[in-house]
């Protein structure tokens, strides 16, 4: 053992295994949980998990994840995949890894099949991450469409950040500039710019807000998804980060103006951020 990050989380893993903490069908920690707890990098916790499955104390089960495997390290058998399910575990993936993590070996693994199965179900990893997409976005649930048309946009732009939040992986599949045509971002659009007829004539300027106001929801989410992975690669999150971070101190005694200045220590929230940015929007609307 050379007392790598990678050494030290599969040995407290595989500690408790040993000691029947862990027992065989139970679902072992999670990347983002062994992230936690061990403050490592994702990279190092799925190293970790992998090399427990190659140990044959874990193996994988569709929809669950990593599992102790029985006395004899044998797996059970996982019935074989059909296109949801397919889906579903793909999603549980990204999840729980982020998207670099998802191939069709990975999936492949995780059901017991030989890679090559699975195209039978999709052709490519480019259809699954559009099946990917269509399946969380129809998660979104619209406000009433009858209600005041501010309203609506305030609920619509919130449904989207909610499933931006379960999905981090979302903000980079979905595109603005070259829009996949699916049902559940069509059924989107309509929602947004009915609301939107009720205050802009122009149908250009109509679509002009659509797009601004979900790029707006998505880059938030797309800076969402990149402070989860600098915290889960640093252990630190943004906050004491800048605090204990003497090179923006430094930059900000040198070159901030008094307009900077008088911000004092800003209390970062993400979420304060969001339901600005939404509320100043829909008033620049009004």
């Amino acid at each position: 053992m050379d007392g790598s990050p990678t050494d030290r989380v599969a040995t407290a893993v595989r500690a408790r295994i040993e000691a029947g903490d862990l027992r065989p069908g139970d679902r072992a920690p999670s990347v983002r949980a062994l992230v936690a707890e061990h403050g490592v990098a994702m990279s190092t916790a799925a190293r970790a998990l992998t090399r427990l499955r190659e140990e044959g104390l874990l193996h994988t089960t569709a929809r669950v994840g990593s599992v102790v495997a029985g006395p004899a390290g044998d797996p059970v058998p996982a019935p074989p995949p059909d296109a949801a399910r397919l889906v579903r575990t793909a999603i549980g993936i990204a999840d729980d890894e982020g998207l670099a993590a998802l191939s069709m070996r990975r999936l492949a693994g995780a059901f017991g099949v030989p890679t090559m199965s699975l195209y039978r179900l999709v052709r490519s990893r480019d259809e699954l991450l559009l099946t990917m997409l269509e399946t969380v976005f129809a998660e979104l649930v619209l406000p009433p469409a009858d209600g005041p048309w501010r309203a609506r946009l305030e609920g619509a732009a919130h449904a989207q950040w909610r499933v931006h939040r379960r999905h981090p992986w979302l903000a980079r599949v979905l595109s603005l500039s070259r829009p996949q045509a699916l049902p559940s971002l069509l059924r989107f659009a309509e929602f947004e710019l009915a609301a939107l007829e009720e205050v802009v004539a122009d149908p250009v300027e109509r679509f002009d807000l659509h797009l601004a106001l979900t790029g707006f929801v998505r880059g938030m989410a797309l800076t969402l998804a990149a402070e989860q992975e600098a915290q889960a690669d640093t252990g630190v999150d943004a906050d004491t980060w800048a605090d204990h971070d003497p090179g923006l101190r430094t930059a900000l005694r040198r070159h901030g103006g008094p307009a900077l200045r008088r911000i004092g220590d800003h209390p970062y929230d993400l979420q304060r951020v969001l339901d600005t940015g939404i509320a100043r929007f829909l008033d620049g609307i009004s």
